[in-house]
């Protein structure tokens, strides 16, 4: 019997994407970590299925929806990130020797995820009962019960969506080299930010091809999932050190310490450094030929 065709596959992924990012509305709304993260990440997952797929999906009538899942994800970004970021901070000061914690730091700390976390609530409530998320899901709901499909949606599935996979594997390479080509710093940062996204959007559309490819779809998501995490590590880095230098201002302020954020700031860029160094095996396993030799080449 012959498979699936492209545009099944993908329409099929929509409606369980859709399925998901309701089923997590209830407990985002009770500012629940665990459903404001699997929320937050279905809107990604979704936002990379209608943008990643652009050869069987029209571009024109998926970007606006596209863009709205992107400014829904932002809204339930800040609660969880700050979460976060404190218990890796707080965790890094435990492991200080006790002379090297000067001035109330962990009080601080504890003060800082409070009043952020309250504000991401905040946050994520005004999103929810705004309007743009009804009109969101109106949109959503539209596209998975009328795809605007390309020509390319009745291609089989076994052929055609590797080719937007391979499209969307050569964007991340454009982003790797656009960052190597920049000295470290603020735009190198931002550079190795945007080629995170980039991976993950490879990751996620692997995810959606390997009941269809199998073994060679899995590789490639396992290689993509291995560099998103060292990606984020140098990210997550990138977040300390802007709070860290917040947070030592303030203390600054109030007349305490900023000894013990300078520390924690040193190791937040050995970190990153670190990074750097294991960048160019990992990139050396994602570019393996037993990786990516089954992807189609450009014509």
């Amino acid at each position: 019997m012959p498979g699936p065709s492209a545009g099944e596959v993908v329409q099929d992924a929509l409606r369980a994407q859709v399925t998901n990012l309701r089923d997590q509305e209830p407990g985002a709304r009770r500012a629940n970590p665990e459903a404001v993260a699997d929320m937050r990440v279905t809107a990604r997952q979704l936002r990379c299925t209608l943008l990643g797929f652009s050869r069987t999906l029209a571009p024109d009538a998926t970007r606006p929806v596209a863009e709205e899942l992107k400014w829904l994800g932002a809204q339930l970004a800040g609660e969880r990130d700050t979460h976060e970021l404190v218990e890796r901070l707080s965790s890094d000061v435990r492991l200080l020797p006790e002379d090297m914690v000067v001035g109330p730091v962990v009080a601080d700390l504890r003060a800082a995820v409070q009043r952020l976390a309250q504000e991401g609530a905040e946050t994520i409530t005004v999103a929810l009962d705004s309007p743009r998320y009804p009109a969101l899901l109106q949109a959503l709901d539209q596209l998975t019960d009328a795809p605007p499909f390309t020509h390319r949606a009745d291609e089989p599935a076994h052929i055609e969506l590797p080719m937007s996979l391979a499209k969307a594997l050569r964007a991340l390479d454009r982003r790797l080299v656009e960052a190597d080509d920049l000295a470290p710093g603020g735009a190198h940062d931002v550079a190795l930010h945007e080629a995170r996204k980039a991976d993950k959007r490879v990751r996620y559309m692997c995810e959606l091809v390997i009941p269809v490819l199998g073994e060679p779809a899995n590789r490639l998501h396992h290689q993509a999932e291995k560099l998103q995490k060292l990606l984020g590590d140098h990210q997550d880095s990138v977040v300390a050190r802007a709070t860290l230098r917040l947070l030592a201002a303030e203390a600054h302020a109030k007349g305490h310490s900023a000894f013990t954020y300078g520390l924690l700031y040193a190791l937040e860029y050995q970190r990153a450094e670190q990074v750097a160094r294991e960048l160019p095996g990992r990139l050396t396993q994602l570019h393996d030929p037993r990786t990516i030799s089954w992807l189609p080449q450009p014509s």
